[in-house]
């Protein structure tokens, strides 16, 4: 493999490790924090998302088991949401979420598709 290659290859395997270890420091979700996401939610995605169903939107569990092995992508998506459907939805009036915000929401939103008995999951 070329140099050149190489060091793109650990320069994406460091940005990888450090995106993991930031989401890292929400994986073990405290009721603070758990609470915080659901405050996220209920402010930027309960208008149109609805857990289990189709509403305004498509069902968030389903959005987010999409993401389940590739947690990075979702942090993305969260930090600038883009309509995946924008001809069968209508465009998203949702703000940019900070890192620490789309780490939480990753954390949590995946703890919820996992646990399907969390007392915090939306509607």
């Amino acid at each position: 493999m070329p140099l050149k290659n190489r060091w793109f290859v650990f320069f994406v395997v460091l940005a990888s490790a450090l995106f993991a270890a930031d989401l890292m420091t929400f994986s073990d979700l405290t009721p603070e924090n758990r609470q915080k996401a659901a405050d996220i939610y209920d402010r930027e995605c309960y208008a149109c998302h609805r857990w289990n169903r189709e509403f305004a939107g498509p069902a968030m569990k389903g959005n987010v088991a999409r993401y389940l092995d590739r947690p990075d992508s979702l942090w993305q998506y969260l930090k600038d949401p883009k309509p995946i459907h924008p001809d069968k939805y209508r465009p998203m009036e949702i703000g940019k979420l900070s890192d620490s915000e789309a780490s939480l929401m990753v954390a949590w939103l995946f703890s919820l598709v996992r646990d399907s008995t969390a007392k915090d999951r939306p509607r």
